[in-house]
């Protein structure tokens, strides 16, 4: 009797945990409908642009358009402050980074007026070599 109790108890675990991992497989695997888009939102007055995010050779390379003065780039989705260290100078529309490979990046730009844009996140895996 007792060795029953033992081996319906590591069962019990074994099921637990087993949907547990299945809980968390489906939940990575349920599409992240956040917007793609390269334009901030309506409501703001931005001067500037993300025209293009491209990675090539473990560089992350940011086009801009209009007066972009500055941009970040995170690896969380929380915007940055005004003054936070990420912000490197835009020259010429263009800026770049280096990348590690198979991680998410977020993007952010400031125009010379000090508005900040939305994020734009780009994913620098294989696929973008």
């Amino acid at each position: 009797m007792k060795e029953n109790k033992g081996t319906s108890f590591i069962i019990a675990g074994g099921i637990i945990v087993l949907v547990i991992f299945m809980f968390v497989i489906a939940l990575n695997l349920i599409p992240n409908y956040e917007s793609n888009s390269y334009y901030v939102k309506v409501d703001e007055e931005m001067s500037a642009k993300i025209e293009s995010i491209n990675i090539i050779k473990g560089k992350l390379i940011i086009t801009t358009s209009g007066n972009a003065m500055e941009y970040c780039v995170k690896s969380t989705r929380t915007a940055p402050l005004d003054n936070a260290l990420c912000w490197k100078e835009v020259k010429d529309n263009k800026a770049s980074i280096s990348v590690f490979e198979h991680k998410k990046y977020y993007v952010w730009i400031k125009d010379e007026e000090g508005h900040i844009s939305n994020y734009m996140s780009v994913n620098s895996d294989e696929k973008n070599k």
